[in-house]
């Protein structure tokens, strides 16, 4: 306290309490109010990314169960009829989320959540019949690249060398893992060429949803496809619907979680992680769903791994950290007009 304060001032113990508090409050409020550590939003990301992972771990084996009881195709309509129904009732119990469609984006939107749903589920079904277990996980482990060839020729996105490592041994571990499943009968060049289809389509809605992600909330964007799918999807699996009437309490419960959460939350929050990681980042964590999915397969089903996936997960695993860890300044976008057909295509990212 200023020398120039009063006898009485000084003598009143108030102040000097009022004072005191005063000073011991200063210190205190670095330590109350900087935290330590921050999230960034490229850690929400990847956090979003790692909740699809463990949702699509679980999905496999629900799947896996859900089809003891319904054909393919009828599981497949029931997940995209439930996960439609999810996203209209997201956006109607929250108005915000719904906003005006430019006309420039209006048929990419639509795509998107088509694509994902009755797109890839169609020919994914398709060429599942004539393929092996072992063809299929193959051609589905080229994903991420297909992602990231996309992704540089309509995005012009770019990988670093580490990322590229990463990219590569994720998709080397993904076909290791296929090389130890079990093959009976042979793969026609039709289903192979089906399920590189799907492959494909998936690849495209996720490069979509990419250029669209940072323009609308992430359950809106994906809400008018999804709907289209559903009605595609509905007729495609309509004489299969009677199959429905004998599904049990369990298996509807599954199918809703399927379709509720293994399909509605996962979309949603790819789109949320693609504000701000590129979509080859997003598809290559994801692979972490086929490590991730084994380990539960053991646990709750009691399928041991064999040394194939043990060796490739191993693989996927350190392909997902080295992709991920990709440097920042990759993914900063190009300057307004330094490619016109990339700024086209990234729908003015």
């Amino acid at each position: 306290m200023p020398a120039s304060c009063d006898a009485a001032t000084r003598a009143d113990p108030r102040v000097w309490r009022t004072t005191d508090q005063l000073v011991t409050d200063r210190r205190r409020v670095p330590s109350q109010l900087v935290p330590i550590r921050t999230l960034t939003p490229r850690h929400r990301a990847l956090g979003q990314v790692l909740l699809v992972v463990l949702i699509g771990s679980f999905s496999f084996t629900f799947i896996e169960i859900v089809l003891r009881e319904l054909s393919p195709n009828a599981m497949a309509a029931g997940r995209v009829v439930i996960s439609a129904m999810a996203f209209v009732a997201i956006v109607a119990v929250q108005p915000r989320r719904r906003t005006p469609v430019a006309p420039a984006h209006r048929v990419r939107l639509v795509l998107t959540g088509l694509g994902a749903s009755a797109g890839f589920h169609l020919l994914f079904s398709a060429g599942q019949d004539q393929v092996t277990v072992a063809t299929s996980a193959v051609v589905q482990g080229t994903f991420p690249a297909v992602v990231a060839a996309g992704e540089w020729l309509f995005l012009r996105h770019r990988l670093d060398r580490r990322a590229a490592a990463g990219l590569v041994l994720s998709v080397v571990g993904l076909v290791v893992i296929s090389s130890g499943a079990e093959s009976e009968g042979s793969s026609s060049l039709l289903g192979i060429a089906l399920v590189l289809g799907s492959v494909i389509v998936w690849a495209a809605t996720s490069i979509t949803t990419r250029s669209l992600a940072d323009q609308y909330d992430p359950w809106w964007l994906n809400t008018p496809g999804t709907v289209a799918g559903a009605l595609v999807m509905l007729a495609v699996a309509a004489p299969s619907a009677g199959e429905f009437a004998d599904l049990s309490v369990g298996g509807w419960v599954l199918l809703i979680w399927l379709g509720a959460g293994g399909s509605a939350l996962v979309y949603a929050s790819l789109a949320g992680a693609m504000k701000v990681l590129p979509a080859t980042t997003t598809a290559s964590v994801a692979t972490l769903v086929v490590p991730v999915s084994i380990l539960i397969a053991w646990v709750v089903l009691g399928e041991a791994p064999t040394a194939e996936s043990v060796i490739g997960s191993v693989a996927v695993v350190t392909g997902v950290v080295l992709v991920s860890r990709e440097r920042a300044a990759v993914l900063t976008p190009p300057e307004p007009g330094a490619d016109d057909v990339g700024a086209e295509a990234s729908g003015r990212r």
